[in-house]
């Protein structure tokens, strides 16, 4: 049976997730950026098997890493990844959920309170088409 893995990296660590054709995950983990804890991870997969990683920040010691692995590696750009783009940390830090209530309490303290009329916070540049501060409408 084929397996697929993705790889989501990050500065220090990366999460790896090891998926069958059948869509059953085998392994999820989060380890460390190094050479000995992807080998413990993913060295005993076949040569040839396709690895998507996303396209961020330091990806290239990943990519010569898995070249030599004999991977088959595939580069991605983060928006053309498809599926649920929310996993348990952003719904841990609450990106799922819905902002009303914590809008309805306002800001939080020691945050810019702001006229409820929508005008700009003082000194701020005019939107295109508005009449600037004061100080530079002519006269």
């Amino acid at each position: 049976m084929s397996v697929y893995v993705g790889i989501d990296v990050h500065r220090k660590r990366s999460q790896v997730a090891v998926v069958t054709e059948d869509g059953a995950v085998q392994l999820n983990k989060n380890v460390v950026n190094s050479s000995e804890p992807f080998q413990r991870l993913i060295g005993d997969l076949p040569s040839g098997t396709p690895v998507a990683f996303e396209a961020a920040f330091g990806w290239s010691w990943l990519a010569g890493l898995l070249e030599d692995y004999g991977f088959e590696a595939r580069l991605v750009h983060p928006a053309a990844v498809q599926g649920d783009r929310f996993g348990p940390a952003e719904e841990r830090q609450g990106r799922r959920r819905d902002p009303g209530a914590a809008a309805a309490r306002g800001p939080a303290p020691g945050g810019v309170a702001r006229p409820a009329t929508g005008s700009a916070a003082p000194r701020a540049a005019a939107a295109p088409g508005q009449p600037g501060p004061a100080r530079h409408r002519a006269a």
